[in-house]
């Protein structure tokens, strides 16, 4: 369920399925590289090597790109621990939100879920200001995202998963961040299906329905099973609850009309 590296400029619009949380939101999902179809597969975008503000004339920046450059061609060949060492030194010459999301990402391929969760902090930091979630004109139509906004919402997107796998887990954070991801981009339907995986999760059926439902308009098939699963659980647990309350009225009913000494 991670996001992938961030995307070129150019391809910002080509937006593969994610893949869902685990049937038990809370389990640890696994995690695959664009390149080796035969890991697990999780949640993904497509690697990057161009930051959202590239610049040919700032040095400094442009050894940052060639840095990244090189972690993005070392991903591509599965070569992990080469593409963390290149986006650290990209990051160490110039701190970049498109560098640190790119790390993290690969940190979390690693296992390494207390350095990922920092990098992916660390690139929303130093996303600039004017790109924020908000919540979008619910009668216009959805705009289309900038880079440096498809960056940031997948790093929310990314430290849902991370926080789900942290031990213990916190959902509540992961929570924050996948409705912070859907504040940007609310017809991302994946995203909607793991939000709901999580609030289902945390026993919050009532929200985990809407949100199963407003995943299967966004076209994630799989979803209905989940809105039968979930409306299920609501009835049983609608029925527990009406019969806990006729007993305990019965009890309180008997209580009134015996006789006081």
């Amino acid at each position: 369920m991670l996001r992938q590296l961030a995307r070129t400029a150019s391809k910002a619009a080509q937006r593969p399925l994610a893949r869902s949380l685990a049937t038990q939101a809370l389990s640890r999902p696994a995690l695959r590289s664009p390149r080796t179809p035969s890991s697990p597969s999780v949640l993904m975008r497509q690697a990057s090597s161009t930051t959202p503000h590239s610049s040919t004339v700032d040095p400094q920046e442009s050894a940052a790109q060639q840095a990244l450059d090189e972690g993005t061609e070392a991903l591509s060949r599965g070569d992990l621990e080469t593409a963390k060492k290149a986006y650290e030194r990209s990051v160490g010459i110039k701190q970049t939100s498109v560098g640190y999301y790119n790390l993290g990402v690969v940190q979390y391929q690693l296992r390494d879920l207390a350095s990922a969760i920092t990098s992916f902090e660390a690139s929303i930091e130093h996303t600039p200001s004017s790109v924020k979630p908000t919540f979008p004109d619910p009668d216009a139509p959805t705009p289309e995202l900038t880079p440096a906004q498809a960056i940031l919402a997948d790093t929310h997107t990314n430290l849902g998963a991370a926080y789900i796998l942290t031990s213990p887990p916190r959902p509540e954070k992961a929570l924050e961040h996948l409705q912070k991801a859907l504040m940007m981009n609310p017809d991302d339907g994946e995203v909607c299906y793991n939000l709901a995986a999580v609030l289902e999760a945390t026993g919050e059926l009532d929200e985990a329905l809407i949100a199963y439902e407003r995943s299967l308009k966004l076209g994630i098939a799989r979803a209905e099973i989940n809105v039968r699963n979930i409306s299920a659980k609501i009835i049983g647990k609608r029925r527990e609850e009406e019969e806990k309350a006729k007993q305990t009225g019965g009890s309180v009913a008997s209580q009134d009309v015996s006789p006081s000494s």
